[in-house]
């Protein structure tokens, strides 16, 4: 598969302003100031099979679609935008009507080498069923700005998995569109591991009745790791349903940052959406900035929001203690049980 640079008119850039929540939390300013400086730069990005994909060769396309991204993130709006002028690498996949490939999963891998700016759009045609494994690999000090689209067809069923594999000095950050059509199923579970720092921006959009998303992430963050979540699920479009659920395990020093949004447009009556952050924590010095938000402009809906962070529950630690387990054991399978329904739901969807 050729990895070749896509020449894109660019994007808007604007800078970030002081209303914008997801630039107030200290340590992500300079992150971001770093990785603005890298790509402003005339630092050189390793453009050498950086994405590879198993796929049959048909499915693969070789034109990037002018409009696959820009203007879908949550905040970093002018970092999507030099990204967009320095693409190291894209992939186009479209998977046929009708395909099912739920029970091989199609896998797609990037090697994040220093500077990588990826771009990766799939479309799952109507009635085709997908599940899709996305790998980002990273090696020391890297920085990998990933834009993310995909587009889910009337009657099509998507099951996506993003796994982010850290270096301990790597950093992250992808920007992603989930665009689902009517008796679309989109359901999608991201994990984060060992990252300097990690920004996820997910907005997704249900335009059409019977649309059903489903999103979810479970994370263990330990050093003095961040990870910074946004989301936001827009209706726009009566009787579509959404649901989310952010874990995550937060020890030592670690910091978690999560700001969802739910957003009914006018008229997209009976909808149908949740979204819930929980984080555990296990340290004292462990920190957690939680901020769920409602926007409801319709009549007739259902939609709730929770967030809720604490240590872990003394009665359970003692009720595995009275029973001879070793408090690091028990800790341990805590940790394990309050992560394992994020995986569960996602398996069971």
């Amino acid at each position: 598969m050729s990895a070749t640079r896509q020449h894109l008119p660019a994007a808007a850039i604007t800078p970030p302003d002081r209303l914008n929540e997801d630039w107030r939390f200290e340590r992500p300013q300079s992150f971001a100031r770093d990785l603005i400086a890298r790509l402003t730069s005339t630092e050189a990005a390793d453009d050498t099979d950086l994405l590879s994909c198993d796929a049959p060769t048909d499915w693969i396309c070789p034109q990037l679609p002018q409009d696959a991204f820009g203007g879908v993130s949550i905040g970093s709006g002018f970092i999507e935008g030099l990204a967009l002028q320095r693409l190291s690498a894209t992939l186009v996949l479209r998977i046929p009507e009708n395909t099912d490939a739920e029970e091989h999963p199609i896998r797609i891998r990037c090697a994040a080498r220093t500077l990588t700016c990826e771009g990766i759009h799939v479309e799952v045609l109507p009635g085709a069923h997908v599940h899709i494994i996305e790998e980002h690999e990273h090696t020391r000090d890297s920085a990998l700005v990933a834009l993310r689209s995909y587009t889910v067809h009337s009657g099509a069923t998507l099951r996506l998995e993003l796994r982010e594999l850290g270096s301990g000095s790597s950093r992250a950050l992808n920007i992603s569109r989930i665009s689902c059509a009517e008796n679309s199923c989109v359901r999608q579970l991201t994990t984060y591991n060992h990252h300097l720092w990690a920004r996820e921006e997910t907005t997704a959009l249900l335009s059409a009745p019977a649309a059903d998303l489903l999103l979810l992430s479970a994370n263990r963050l330990n050093g003095g790791e961040w990870l910074d979540q946004r989301t936001r699920q827009l209706h726009t479009s009566p009787g579509a349903k959404s649901r989310l659920l952010y874990k995550n395990i937060v020890d030592a020093d670690a910091t978690a940052i999560f700001g969802g949004n739910i957003r009914v447009q006018p008229d997209a009556h009976e909808s149908d959406s949740y979204l819930s952050n929980l984080n555990l924590l296990l340290s004292p010095n462990a920190t957690v900035h939680s901020l769920p938000g409602l926007e409801i402009l319709a009549d007739r809906v259902r939609c709730s929001h929770g967030s809720a962070s604490a240590p872990i529950d003394p009665e359970q630690l003692f009720y595995l203690l009275s029973r001879g387990i070793d408090e690091t054991e028990a800790r341990a399978m805590l940790a394990d049980a309050f992560l394992a329904e994020v995986h569960s739901l996602f398996n069971q969807a």
